[in-house]
């Protein structure tokens, strides 16, 4: 009997250190944890926070419960696991993190992956959001990785934001590509690409997808152009780049290479987006095909707003060797003898919109115009040409009469325009017709218009 109590009273002690280490064991572990994530805490809750340990396991935190959820080693199994539900935050801890396959959101809204720093070896791997259609991912987010030896695609997604990211060491750095449907209003900004062959890529559409890019805002981005045949920023053939923004971006190029190094290559169209305080910085000394921005045959070229800076050595600012229109604030142009069609018996003919630029709306500051009257007027003929301003909501002004009763040439004066000008608005083209009192005619009317935009 006094045997078996001891056993008992032995066994009861060993319960109780044995409780008792669980219960500090228990305690440190939670310590640990909120020691280790009480920043991140604080600066937002998240639905997971990834991490390694000293071992390099990857461990994955319950965000809501604050207990461990799974634990592995294959970083990209981990994360396409979690990237299952519309509207996750997951933050991934500051770590060196080995990518042996593609990581893919498909068909996900509203997902948020934010770092203090992460660093995601892809070793030639992407990170891929994908939607079926563009409706179908949306909303999404990146923010805070260094991504390495990969790079960030985007597919059939609209509004995705990738915000303070840095790529390196690369062949393509941020691609956006069109299979079905389209990829809109994407916001790039606070990144910076060092060793990417292209950084930014607007690839040509395939399969089903549409052309379309447009709204597209690169701003306060940086790029340093390493490596031969390198680009900034490319808009492949057939992409449309259209009515978007690049703004606060500088480009380093021509240190490491002095060969082969582009800017910002326009293949296919940049219609209505506009380039504003870019800076192309090159170190070459010797630059062979060294362009800030270089344009293709077949593109439709930017919109040049203000604070455009090329600074160094390039082969050239701007490589247009095809000759293609440049628009943007200051500039100017010149549209010569432009046939203005006669109508007959006083009434007007089929007018001419003159400075206008297809789907663009650049306001007009200046204008010289001189007006040809040629060939034979019978007797009694009066040759008319009008002239209005179209106003850039659709609106005219007033109406400007010159007359002719025989052929010549005349420049108007400042005093012709001063009651027609207008005192608030905006100019968007000149509309001109012309008229002859005679049932038939062989006068003809030719305009030239020398201008500026604003």
């Amino acid at each position: 009997m006094v045997l078996l109590l001891d056993s008992f009273r032995n066994f009861a002690k060993y319960l109780a250190v044995f409780l008792t280490a669980v219960i500090i064991t228990s305690l440190f572990w939670n310590l640990t944890q909120f020691l280790s994530f009480r920043d991140a805490s604080y600066t937002e809750d998240y639905d997971y926070i990834v991490y390694l340990d000293a071992a390099k396991t990857v461990i994955v935190k319950n965000g809501v419960t604050g207990r461990i959820a799974f634990t592995g080693w294959n970083f990209s199994q981990i994360m396409s696991y979690l990237l299952r539900d519309d509207g996750l935050k997951i933050f991934i801890k500051k770590a060196d993190y080995n990518i042996s396959s593609n990581i893919l959101w498909k068909n996900l809204k509203g997902v948020k992956i934010i770092s203090d720093g992460a660093r995601l070896n892809l070793n030639g791997n992407h990170l891929i959001i994908r939607g079926d259609f563009w409706e179908n991912s949306q909303h999404n987010s990146i923010e805070g990785l260094t991504v390495i030896n990969g790079s960030i695609i985007l597919e059939n997604s609209f509004m995705t934001s990738i915000q303070s990211c840095t790529f390196m060491d690369a062949e393509e750095g941020i691609v956006l590509l069109n299979t079905n449907s389209w990829t809109e209003c994407t916001k790039i900004e606070d990144c910076y690409f060092e060793n990417i062959r292209r950084s930014i890529v607007f690839k040509t559409p395939s399969g089903n997808g549409t052309s379309s890019y447009a709204n597209t805002e690169i701003k306060r981005c940086y790029f340093k152009l390493v490596r031969e045949n390198s680009v900034g920023i490319h808009v492949e053939p057939f992409s449309d780049f259209n009515e978007g923004l690049i703004q606060n971006v500088r480009i380093w190029m021509g240190e490491a290479s002095e060969f082969s190094q582009t800017g910002i290559l326009v293949e296919g169209s940049m219609l209505n987006t506009v380039i504003q305080n870019v800076i192309f910085e090159s170190f070459a000394r010797s630059p062979q095909n060294v362009y800030g921005i270089a344009l293709g045959p077949n593109c439709d070229p930017p919109l040049f707003g203000q604070g455009l800076v090329f600074c160094g050595n390039l082969t050239s600012g701007i490589h247009n060797p095809n000759g293609k229109w440049l628009y943007g604030s200051g500039g100017s142009f010149k549209l010569e003898n432009i046939t203005i069609s006669l109508g007959l018996n006083n009434v007007y003919g089929k007018f001419q919109e003159v400075g206008s630029v297809p789907y663009l709306y650049l306001a007009l500051g200046s204008l010289n115009v001189k007006v040809k009257v040629e060939g034979n007027f019978s007797e009694e003929e009066i040759v008319y040409v009008r002239f209005k301003f179209k106003f850039i909501d659709g609106s005219f002004s007033k109406q400007l009469e010159i007359s002719f009763n025989e052929t010549g040439t005349l420049w108007l004066s400042q005093d012709d325009w001063l009651d027609i000008w207008p005192s608030r608005t905006i100019i968007s083209s000149l509309v001109v017709d012309a008229k002859t009192t005679a049932s038939a005619s062989s006068a003809t009317v030719t305009v030239s218009v020398y201008g500026q935009y604003t």
